[in-house]
């Protein structure tokens, strides 16, 4: 019996001078999606995007919540619970690595489905069809991924053309630093800045159809890395 109790020793030694403590859990990664049901969706094909793109992106999360952009985000009623992609003891209890694939797998597809979903529901909606709350959508999908461990990643496919009553991107006068910046002010003191700190976003889909000016394009990209880097997201990748 001295054997094991020396073993554990040893073991407890060499991982820490102070003594032994229990394994620390592995930090749940975190993601969201968010689709874009207003006119882009009319530009460009988002259910083979969604097809194409989310199940790749979901390969290294643990859990995702959903989002999906229309006029007034926080008047729509096309929501859906964050959903768990990992296989746990309760679904696995002999950890068979074969049975956990099988298990991720079908849950990632159960994922695709959701999204699928809520963005038909979005379509179907006539009180939220006016304008293009992206804004609202990732304050909606930050406040989702915000309770875990570590920043999460998030997918959004959208042209990313904000247009409400308080910013049109379609008009609004974003040319220098300081006019994005004033903007983004403003977003500050309306408490309407999301709240992506340490966020990873990556964006499918951005301008298309927006503007056909090379300088314009370049100008919305700069306000939305404005945006980001306020908010406390890492740089946002554009595909």
């Amino acid at each position: 019996m001295r054997a094991p109790v020396a073993g554990v020793l040893v073991t407890c030694l060499a991982l820490a001078a102070g003594g032994c403590s229990a394994p620390v859990a592995a930090p749940v990664r975190s993601c969201g999606i968010v689709v874009d049901s207003t006119s882009f969706s009319g530009h460009t094909d988002v259910p083979g995007k969604i097809q194409k793109e989310v199940p790749k992106f979901l390969a290294t999360c643990d859990r995702v919540a959903f989002g999906v952009i229309s006029g007034v985000v926080g008047s729509s009623d096309c929501r859906e619970q964050p959903m768990e992609l990992v296989a746990g003891p309760r679904d696995n209890p002999q950890d068979n690595p074969n049975k956990a694939q099988q298990i991720n797998l079908l849950r990632r597809g159960a994922a695709v489905a959701t999204m699928n979903r809520l963005l038909e529901c979005a379509l179907a909606e006539k009180d939220t069809r006016t304008g293009s709350d992206i804004i609202g959508a990732l304050s909606e999908i930050a406040r989702q991924t915000a309770p875990f461990d570590n920043a999460a990643k998030v997918l959004v496919i959208s042209d990313m053309a904000q247009n409400t009553k308080e910013l049109n991107l379609y008009k609004a006068k974003i040319d220098t630093p300081d006019r994005r910046q004033a903007i983004v002010t403003d977003l500050e003191r309306t408490n309407r800045l999301p709240r992506l700190h340490g966020t990873h976003i990556l964006i499918i889909g951005f301008g298309i159809k927006v503007t056909k000016k090379v300088e314009r394009h370049q100008q919305l990209r700069d306000f939305w890395n404005l945006v980001f880097e306020k908010a406390g997201a890492r740089p946002a990748t554009y595909v």
